[in-house]
């Protein structure tokens, strides 16, 4: 090859390089594993911020020659830079985040309510026939969360000082509380990030059981409700989300991460 093409060929990779659009993203900083979290490296929490949700979306970009670039804030931090335009979007939104400063994508994932109750505590078990008998136990949940969307008031829920699973287990098997709520996704991707917590999970005296008439929690990504470059991206991520849920991707990356 002549110098003249070698010169050429670098070039243009280094100008298609260059002409790469970033997409600035942000989630959760309390993470969603196995939809967003930060790789865990020899048990410690490192930088880089992977899960099926990042997967999903640089799989979309791929065909638009973006480089997804994710970071971890806080929530309401998060939502206020994409509407401000200053990220370009966020990830795993739920449909009462859009406000009138957000749009949303096309669903891409669905959450799944299970309550959880000790074996320990109740060998008989425990039923729930629908949502509202909830109240006829004592709820346990982690502080910061809200009940409200259960129909539930949040200030009925024993939170207390209560600020991980293997406390809010404990409590369970303590008989200081009947039971909890949270998603079977989230607490199976606690495999992820939590070593201590699998033990818990595992030994047969947790029981999970699906929460019934709970409404399911639909996830989005979300960006600025104004705007054309806003609009553009939207129309690519729900054109790719329709391509690639014809073969049912993101069930495949998820299964990357929940299989052992």
């Amino acid at each position: 090859m002549s110098r003249f093409y070698a010169f050429l060929l670098l070039f243009g990779l280094a100008a298609g390089s260059a002409c790469a659009a970033t997409v600035q993203v942000c989630a959760d900083q309390a993470e969603m594993p196995p939809l967003v979290f930060a790789e865990r490296i020899d048990g410690q929490r490192s930088d880089k911020v992977v899960g099926a949700s990042v997967d999903l979306l640089k799989l979309i970009g791929s065909r638009h020659g973006w480089q997804v670039s994710v970071q971890l804030l806080p929530w309401a931090r998060c939502l206020a830079l994409v509407a401000d335009h200053r990220m370009d979007l966020a990830l795993n939104a739920g449909q009462t985040d859009a406000g009138n400063k957000l749009a949303l994508s096309d669903v891409y994932f669905t959450m799944h309510n299970v309550y959880f109750y000790s074996r320990r505590a109740r060998p008989q078990g425990l039923t729930l026939q629908k949502l509202s008998d909830v109240n006829n136990y004592h709820l346990c949940g982690l502080g910061g969360y809200q009940f409200e969307a259960y129909g539930i008031p949040t200030s009925k829920v024993d939170r207390g000082v209560t600020v991980g699973y293997e406390q809010l287990i404990g409590k369970l098997h303590l008989g200081r509380c009947d039971l909890f709520i949270d998603s079977r996704e989230t607490m199976a991707g606690q495999y992820l990030i939590n070593p201590k917590l699998r033990s818990l999970l595992v030994d047969g005296t947790l029981v999970s059981q699906p929460l019934p008439d709970s409404p399911l929690r639909p996830l989005y990504f979300a960006v600025a409700a104004g705007g054309a470059d806003a609009a553009k991206l939207l129309q690519n991520l729900n054109e790719g989300l329709a391509r690639l849920g014809k073969t049912h991707e993101l069930d495949k990356l998820l299964a990357r991460y929940l299989e052992p």
